[in-house]
């Protein structure tokens, strides 16, 4: 236990702040770590402690760490302080001294008060009997605990950290629901199908296709008006009988075929779907009515399947791949059911693509999928994962039989000639396998298992299969990681970075070049390693701060020459969470702008949604000093967040980049076309201009053209290039 005084506490001098009061901290039981056996121990408190001193609130601090929890300590010691870290950071959790004459606990409770901070306060003092404890929870304290029961302070923490979380967790869900909410009133609202709220069988609600099929012309018009009125005088009594039936067992939803009543007395053959639901609180039930035609149906299956569809090799696609893959977690979490996942790398794609064209490699992509069709049940979800890389999941199987699969795929893939054009092409592949289990974090875990389990495989010389081993792919990734770790650090020294460009082209006639600058970096046989597989390795080895600068001076200087050719370019560049943290960045970006002469509107900076949120204070510190130097601002991944509107109250951003995942199948997903169309409006509305990112089809390009975006990017202009050579003088078709 803490020695301590009964007049003032032990100070002890000449001691290290790590270890220093460590010795003195004896918990009085060998089981204390057990005690926070129920805390998030992966993630960091931020812990706010008020003393006299630093070694007291390490002390302090150390209480928590010897229970396993970790901690990032920040020390205030009057009042002053604790307005200052309140500036830098919000903590989870206030350890308060008693007795301070700097600072009373009643002030601290105040400023949190002042500044709307709903933060746990503990309070410390030499003893923690019942009125001490009564006077210090009256002056806003959770509880008091007492410098010589450390295990009390402990379970103490626990609780207090048990029910912060609980209430984020709560905040969270009610900011989903809410944005879930508003995100379904705007989807029914510009739904092609027939969507009515009715209450005690009148109508209260209805979109704007139900009042057109009946020929109203506002929402006032039906208010009140039974449901019977929109069908069949001969279907009343059916009708009727459905009605009182359902709900009961409770049965949440059912379906009724049925003869819909149009204003001129014609009929129609409809099927309605019913679902209890609420609106602004209140308890309803949603009817859904849509025509029976057959070529209607024959259409909505037809855009279904499109949607899952990858387009090269009528496999299923990376999108609907994943959904299923949630599902099959799900069912595994649950108990109900076990799966497995297969990851196919082909191994030698680049060299096939350099000797014979993409062209023919595309024929080969496509060999390779139907054998995978030819040899997978037809319960098995197949899909194309990537350029060169497939996915097969597998429900209710064993991993023995599974990797009997992987062998014979593996097999037929090493002994398929593809012929093309005069040229006989062969390749081989490596396969990962990983199971999902009842233990299974996410499908994003699974998909990354079966990845490194693949690499495991190719790095052994490919043309093998490898399952999944927890202890031996952890091994090999953390090896993996500390290559890359390597490569990064080599392609900062020698320049082995490459910068390619990819156009942004106007849909409403503006002029300019505009150009987003993407990155590379070239391994030693000089072919591209993505971004995905070594900026997050970046983020945690402290490089990517560093990355970001060498993109900013290389880019700076591409467009300082592109420019002087008297072409008004302007170049896109990203810059992450971490380079946001960087103070001396504007500094640094103007120092690049003077010795380059370009004007600060050559520049757009991009920051990416998520990013923002995180780091809103720096953000908006870096928005409004590069506005002074007349850069403008686009905030990428829009939408993609659960309040991304809201975002722009603080960041007066000039581009919304719409989230990748909303253009995606936007031709035949009716709801991301409705998001879409909510983004533009609301953009339209505050003068943003908007881009769509990965437009990579016609269709989905002919619909943001009738939805008139400004802005459209991505392979299906051109594909990332080393040149600036788009023609941004002809039409976009």
């Amino acid at each position: 236990m803490l020695v301590k005084d009964t007049a003032t506490r032990v100070k002890i001098p000449d001691v290290n702040a790590e270890t220093g009061w460590r010795a003195a901290i004896i918990p009085a039981h060998g089981t204390q770590q057990e005690k926070f056996q129920h805390m998030d121990m992966d993630q960091t408190l931020r812990l706010l402690v008020i003393e006299e001193s630093r070694n007291d609130a390490e002390a302090l601090a150390n209480i928590l760490r010897n229970a396993g929890q970790a901690s990032r300590l920040s020390y205030a010691e009057d009042l002053e302080d604790l307005e200052d870290l309140l500036e830098k950071q919000v903590p989870d959790l206030l350890l308060c001294a008693t007795g301070l004459s700097t600072i009373q606990l009643t002030d601290v409770t105040l400023l949190l008060e002042q500044r709307q901070l709903h933060i746990p306060i503990i309070a410390v003092g030499e003893s923690a009997d019942e009125v001490a404890t009564i006077a210090a929870m009256r002056d806003g304290a959770s509880d008091l605990c007492s410098y010589d029961q450390p295990d009390h302070l402990q379970l103490v923490v626990r609780r207090e950290l048990s029910q912060l979380k609980a209430c984020q967790n709560a905040r969270s869900f009610e900011l989903k629901f809410h944005e879930s909410e508003k995100r379904a009133r705007l989807l029914m609202a510009s739904s092609r199908d027939a969507i009515a709220y009715v209450h005690e069988g009148m109508h209260i609600f209805a979109n704007s296709s139900y009042l057109e099929m009946f020929g109203f012309d506002s929402l006032e018009e039906i208010e009140g008006t039974p449901i019977l009125d929109m069908v069949a005088p001969e279907d009343h009594a059916t009708f009727k009988e459905f009605l009182r039936n359902y709900g009961k067992d409770d049965e949440q939803n059912g379906q009724l075929e049925t003869h819909g009543m149009l204003p001129d007395g014609k009929q129609f053959d409809a099927q309605m779907e019913f679902m209890l639901a609420s609106i602004d609180g209140e308890p309803c039930t949603q009817i859904i009515i849509r025509s029976q035609g057959a070529s209607n149906r024959e259409l909505e299956q037809k855009l279904k399947y499109l949607s899952k569809q990858d387009v090269l090799t009528s496999l299923f696609n990376r999108q609907y791949f994943m959904e299923e893959l949630e599902l099959a977690v799900t069912d595994a979490i649950n108990g109900s059911s076990s799966s497995a996942v297969l990851y196919l790398l082909m191994d030698n794609f680049k060299e096939i693509k350099d000797k014979v064209g993409i062209g023919v490699a595309d024929i080969v992509i496509r060999d390779i999928a139907e054998l995978l069709r030819e040899h997978t049940s037809d319960d098995d979800i197949v899909a194309r994962f990537g350029d060169h890389s497939f996915t097969i999941l597998r429900k209710q199987c064993d991993v023995d039989s599974f990797q009997q699969l992987g062998e014979k795929l593996r097999a037929v893939v090493e002994h398929h000639i593809t012929e093309s054009e005069g040229q006989s092409i062969t390749t081989t592949c490596s396969v990962g396998i990983s199971c999902v289990a009842e233990s299974t974090p996410s499908s994003h875990e699974v998909i990354s298992r079966a990845d490194l389990a693949c690499e495991v495989a190719r790095s052994a010389g490919g043309n093998r299969i490898h399952v999944h081993n927890p202890v031996v792919d952890e091994k090999i990734g953390k090896e993996r990681d500390q290559q890359m770790h390597t490569l990064i650090k080599e392609s900062l020294e020698k320049d082995q970075f490459q910068l390619l460009f990819q156009p942004i082209v106007s849909l409403q006639g503006a002029g300019g070049e505009k150009y987003e600058v993407l990155l590379r970096m070239l391994n030693d046989e000089g072919e591209h390693i993505l971004p995905s597989q070594f900026l997050s390795i970046s983020e945690h080895t402290g490089q990517l701060v560093e990355i970001d600068r060498w993109v900013l001076r290389h880019a700076i200087d591409a467009l300082a020459e592109h420019r002087a050719k008297g072409v008004e370019t302007q170049f896109f560049i990203k810059i992450s969470g971490s380079t946001l943290l960087d103070e001396k960045l504007v500094g640094f970006i103007h120092d690049c702008l003077k010795e380059s002469r370009l004007p600060g509107d050559a520049l757009i900076f991009e920051i990416a949604e998520k990013e923002a949120a995180q780091h809103l204070k720096h953000a908006k510190v870096f928005v409004k000093t590069l506005q002074q130097l007349h850069c403008k601002i686009a905030l990428e991944h829009f939408g993609a967040g659960a309040n991304s509107f809201q975002l722009l109250k603080h960041l007066p951003v000039d581009f919304l980049k719409i989230d990748g995942s909303f253009i995606h199948n936007l031709a035949t997903n009716n709801d991301n076309q409705a998001t879409v169309k909510s983004i533009l409006d609301t953009a339209s509305s505050m003068n943003k201009e908007c881009i769509a990112e990965y437009v990579q089809d016609a269709h989905s390009l002919a619909v943001l053209w009738q939805s008139g975006i400004d802005y459209i990017q991505g392979n299906f202009l051109q594909e990332p290039s080393e040149a600036l050579n788009y023609d941004f003088s002809g039409e976009v078709a």
